[in-house]
């Protein structure tokens, strides 16, 4: 392996394999080697998480669940338990923490992250490959979980490269072979790339990721919008894009979905107040405040309605939160049309302020 020091930078992307199905498995032996999947019981229900054992009949996340015990009858189903996801989580990103700093740890999701460890590994203490393995490993021995790991000079390249070696492996890609790593894989690897992008690349010929590498850059432009320029440069492995670490949140929101459409004014505003008190819960626990309170309302036929509600000063109280959004549900007029999902979003975070005095809703 070329020396340490010879890495431009040092990427390390984790993530987490089968993150919530496998909470549950660890802490209940019961449920390990079984095909299992995270959903709620109502009839609307969707698949949040799914074993490999699951994934084996073709089960997956966003799956409505009835689906999902068509095609596996034996499936497990346990419900959400989301306290026990964050402590996980928590758990993980602690020992994040002691192979980078917090401005150099960029966290996607409860399961997936970005370190940058290029000083630790440009100044000798391990190599890439080292840095890799050992997060790998504190994380099975101190929490539980396996993960799969990928280390490159980018975060497109450790991202694409620990996704190689899922579950519970580590992929390393040297500096100098990221085109030769990237030219046999389908294009369907490039992060940001959906199914209608890859309709039309297809259709220009382009299946995988050397034929977008190569590919006349203007077409590409014309097919695609500057879209098509930026695709081509990640196809060439070509990524700068920093970790960026400790972000503040930039939204905070809950929904639910009704196992039956509701009409019922009363009904729609029990469901806001349990909502307010989950966001609020998020806010206090995170030490914010927000400015804005909005409502999502899913129809029947899927379309969506929103409003919001701005104030002059931020609040973390549930009951301005509550009125707020009560007050945005007056303004979506939902009387006349049953709703299927409703949701309170909570934007224009602030750090609170203990001395910021509460005002009321214009």
């Amino acid at each position: 392996m070329r020396r340490a020091e010879t890495w431009p930078r040092t990427i390390v992307h984790v993530d987490l394999d089968a993150f919530y199905s496998s909470v549950h498995q660890r802490d209940d032996s019961r449920l390990r080697a079984r095909p299992i999947a995270v959903a709620g019981r109502s009839r609307r229900a969707v698949v949040i998480g799914a074993s490999y054992e699951a994934r084996s009949f073709g089960v997956h996340s966003a799956m409505p669940l009835h689906e999902a015990l068509q095609r596996c009858p034996d499936l497990v189903v346990v419900p959400p338990e989301h306290g026990r996801y964050r402590e996980a989580s928590r758990q993980v990103h602690a020992i994040f923490r002691r192979f980078a700093s917090p401005e150099k740890i960029e966290s996607v999701a409860l399961d997936e992250a970005y370190l940058d460890v290029s000083a630790r590994t440009r100044h000798g203490t391990s190599s890439p490959e080292e840095v890799g393995r050992r997060v790998k490993y504190t994380i099975h021995t101190e929490v539980g979980l396996t993960a799969s790991v990928g280390v490159a000079t980018s975060k497109l390249l450790a991202k694409i490269a620990g996704a190689t070696r899922k579950p519970d492996g580590l992929a390393l890609v040297q500096p100098g072979t990221e085109p030769d790593f990237l030219a046999p894989l389908p294009i369907t690897v490039i992060p940001g790339l959906g199914p209608k992008t890859e309709e039309r690349l297809r259709l220009m010929g382009i299946s995988a990721v050397r034929d977008l590498a190569v590919a006349d850059t203007q077409k590409l432009i014309q097919a695609l919008g500057t879209s098509g320029g930026l695709l081509q440069r990640l196809a060439q492995g070509r990524d700068r894009s920093p970790v960026v670490g400790a972000r503040p949140a930039r939204t905070v929101s809950a929904e639910v979905t009704f196992e039956y459409d509701v009409t019922d004014r009363d009904r729609l505003e029990q469901a806001l107040h349990q909502l307010a008190q989950r966001v609020t819960e998020r806010l206090h626990a995170d030490g914010l405040r927000a400015r804005t309170v909005s409502i999502k309302l899913k129809l029947p036929d899927l379309r969506l309605v929103s409003r919001q509600v701005s104030r002059t000063s931020p609040t973390d109280d549930r009951d301005v939160i509550f009125r707020a959004a009560c007050a945005a549900l007056d303004r979506s007029r939902p009387e006349s049309r049953p709703v299927r999902l409703i949701g309170v979003g909570l934007s224009g975070l602030e750090h609170s302020k203990p001395d910021l005095q509460m005002t009321l809703f214009d």
